[in-house]
């Protein structure tokens, strides 16, 4: 799989899950959606706030999938995906001075464990 998707540029990659993000995204907008009126989408400063955060992570994807285009081991491409909310927590605990939680250390040990398991599991 890792040969095969090398040959392709990394906006090919990230056209062809787009309609899979967009399906997905409609699928649970339909099951999730309530009769409560305050949660219509986002309009003023959230739909501004939306769409800024989304170019963030179209910008984020680019460069996920551009690292792994250009030759990067897929190994350490893979690995980045579950030090996301480790990342997440770092830089609450640097803006806030508070100390994690027993949830978001159990998180931590969740995301080595996962490092753990894809770096071995490349190498069988």
């Amino acid at each position: 799989m890792e040969e095969r998707l090398t040959r392709y540029n990394t906006l090919t990659i990230i056209m062809g899950y787009i309609p899979v993000v967009f399906i997905a995204t409609y699928i649970m907008r339909v099951a999730t959606k309530t009769s409560d009126s305050s949660y219509d989408f986002p309009v003023g400063n959230y739909l501004v706030m939306l769409i800024l955060m989304g170019a963030v992570f179209a910008v984020a994807d680019y460069f996920f999938i551009g690292a792994y285009t250009n030759g990067g081991s897929l190994l350490v491409v893979t690995s980045i995906v579950p030090l996301f909310p480790v990342i997440a927590s770092l830089i609450k605990f640097v803006l806030t001075r508070n100390i994690p939680n027993m949830w978001q250390l159990s998180g931590y040990a969740c995301a080595a464990v996962a490092v753990f398991l894809v770096a071995k599991g490349s190498t069988a």
